[in-house]
């Protein structure tokens, strides 16, 4: 009877089908992948529906149900509301009373009957005219590495002293004026002195 006329939807992998909308909820069936299940509807943040896959009936988490939308498969925790997947509640109680008397775990049903409903996770709807999964988010851009720049030795920009320096602003080099001829190192080393060299006496002009 498709499911009993629920949305039909297939398992991405193998799944687990709990007794309740949350992982520590007893686990009912396990379905192969591509299992078709009937999604009689889903919680308000469209995390868990309550689906009926063959004989059992419980819930199964969204990220895990794919559904046939515009010529692609989708996930329905993204698209629940865009499919139009209805939306219901789970009281316990209730819902364990109506498909598992019979259970084992029936008896023990005061372990989940006072635990807090868990706060609903809204996620942003998928943009209008997007086909498939959600696009994963843009990554940030990798990080340059610039080779640093090698600083002056004299970021002052001052001339320092030094061999071939160039002359100060606004003083000018002066030309040497030449030596006369006869003048310079070694012109006295023929002239002597009366009484030797460095104006000494010599020992024969002792007196």
């Amino acid at each position: 009877m498709a499911q009993a006329q629920g949305q039909l939807a297939f398992t991405a992998k193998m799944v687990n089908v709990r007794a309740g909308p949350a992982r520590d909820y007893p686990i009912v069936a396990v379905l192969p992948p591509g299992f078709q299940v009937g999604v009689q509807g889903c919680l308000p943040d469209y995390n868990w529906c309550d689906v009926i896959a063959g004989a059992s009936r419980g819930w199964v988490y969204a990220g895990n149900l794919n559904y046939p939308y515009q010529n692609t498969y989708v996930p329905v925790l993204d698209y629940g509301a865009i499919i139009g997947i209805g939306v219901l509640g789970f009281v316990l109680d209730d819902y364990w009373g109506r498909y598992y008397r019979n259970r084992p775990f029936y008896g023990e049903r005061h372990r989940w009957s006072n635990r807090p409903a868990p706060a609903p996770r809204f996620r942003p709807p998928p943009r209008a005219g997007v086909t498939g999964p959600r696009p994963a988010l843009p990554q940030s851009p990798q990080p340059r590495h610039e080779v640093p720049r090698t600083q002056p030795s004299n970021p002052s920009g001052a001339v320092l002293p030094g061999p071939g320096a160039p002359p100060r602003q606004g003083t000018a080099l002066r030309p040497r004026p030449p030596r006369p001829q006869g003048q310079g190192p070694g012109a006295e080393s023929g002239r002597r002195t009366p009484h030797g060299e460095g104006g000494e006496r010599g020992p024969d002009q002792r007196r």
